[in-house]
């Protein structure tokens, strides 16, 4: 195809992309090219100038916030300050928490993802990208609502599918009571695959839960004696699948019944990002700082100011 002929398709692509908002797959069909065809030629027509994007961003950080819970934590912190336009506060603050994780994701080899709707919601906020060599990778588990568009196995393909990634999954549940089937289960093949790209992982993309994260699911909420113990009715959250307390201590660790990466091996990853708009779960991600279990948090400003609040009763 001549340069010119190619110049052209950039920028009908663009027009289509960028100003028609038509999407890729729909664009797959009408230019008869690959995805990867249609990504590559819109990052090369950034490159050449075809395509020039403007940024104003409806949202900006809290810095004072930032740096006052930074000097209290060994975690870094990004906080979005509230922004007049209430309607649309979760969507800015999964777009503002996506922009600066994505730059993250795309100087990765391996990123382990856990579940839930904050993950499901920054993964939707991705751009299509292309990228090399990039794989993503559950690093325990599922979770027990298997028909959830937000379960572990299902976001690991969607993110792969934004980046044009791998991906690897664990098709086993998150709990397995029976000792001896946990440690067999791990040793099957396609498991161990994933289990040893997981530990290798640069980066773990996840998020705090709260007690009733287990109580909402029946047959962990039946089983939890079997499962935790009495070390329940202690727990203020749960993080990498595992209960703590109020002062940032890994509960059960001695019956631990989690399938997947050890506490020990995910504490080796360099970059553990948690990401939280919720300030109802103030008290599980004060549990969460205090045991230094993330590198990096994100927050809106009213979990930040509730922590804050909390921490000064």
């Amino acid at each position: 195809m001549e340069k010119n002929d190619i110049n052209q398709l950039m920028i009908n692509l663009a027009k289509d992309y960028y100003i028609e908002d038509i999407p890729i797959t729909t664009l797959t069909e009408k230019y008869e090219l690959s995805r990867y065809k249609i990504l590559k030629h819109l990052n090369d027509a950034k490159e050449q100038g075809i395509i020039t994007i403007n940024i104003q961003a409806p949202y900006e950080r809290n810095y004072e916030l930032e740096r006052l819970l930074g000097s209290m934590f060994n975690t870094s912190f990004f906080i979005l300050k509230e922004n007049e336009d209430l309607t649309n506060s979760n969507y800015y603050f999964w777009k503002f928490s996506a922009e600066i994780i994505e730059d993250y994701i795309i100087q990765s080899n391996v990123v382990s993802l856990s579940w839930g709707d904050s993950i499901y919601q920054i993964i939707e906020q991705f751009k299509p990208a292309i990228t090399e060599n990039l794989v993503f990778t559950q690093f325990v588990g599922e979770i027990g609502k298997y028909h959830s568009l937000a379960g572990s196995t299902r976001l690991v393909q969607k993110a792969a599918a934004k980046f044009e990634a791998n991906y690897l999954t664990l098709t086993a549940p998150l709990y397995i009571i029976n000792n001896q089937a946990r440690e067999l289960l791990a040793l099957e093949p396609l498991l161990q695959k994933t289990l040893i790209t997981a530990e290798k992982s640069d980066i773990i993309l996840t998020a705090v839960a709260t007690p009733a994260s287990i109580t909402s699911v029946d047959s962990w909420n039946q089983n939890k004696h079997l499962l935790f113990g009495d070390s329940f009715n202690q727990t203020c959250g749960f993080a990498y699948g595992r209960p703590f307390d109020q002062y940032g201590h890994f509960l059960n660790l001695e019956n631990d019944k989690t399938f997947g990466l050890s506490l020990e091996q995910i504490f080796q990853i360099p970059k553990r990002i948690c990401v939280n708009n919720n300030k109802f779960k103030t008290g599980a991600l004060i549990g969460a700082l205090r045991g230094n279990f993330f590198t990096h948090m994100f927050l809106n400003e009213k979990s930040a100011l509730s922590i804050l609040d909390q921490l000064d009763r």
